[in-house]
């Protein structure tokens, strides 16, 4: 069985090339800290589009595309 980079499928894995860190390096919102990716970690997450969502609502708030509410800027 080939081991696979668990780090790019996880919620938690943000590459961030503008800060030019390689292919190899991200950032891991989880440890807080510029990690390479790793093939077991106890704090992986599978990221998935319903995850991905939740998250993005956790960050940014929640919008409701149906009353045609904004955002507060």
């Amino acid at each position: 069985m080939e081991k696979t980079n668990l780090c790019v499928k996880c919620i938690n894995w943000d590459h961030r090339p503008e800060g030019n860190p390689g292919e190899l390096m991200g950032y891991c919102i989880a440890r807080k800290k510029n990690v390479g990716p790793h093939y077991q970690c106890d704090l992986f997450q599978l990221k998935t589009p319903e995850i991905t969502a939740l998250m993005n609502r956790r960050i940014y708030g929640a919008y409701n595309e149906e009353n045609g509410e904004d955002f507060d800027f």
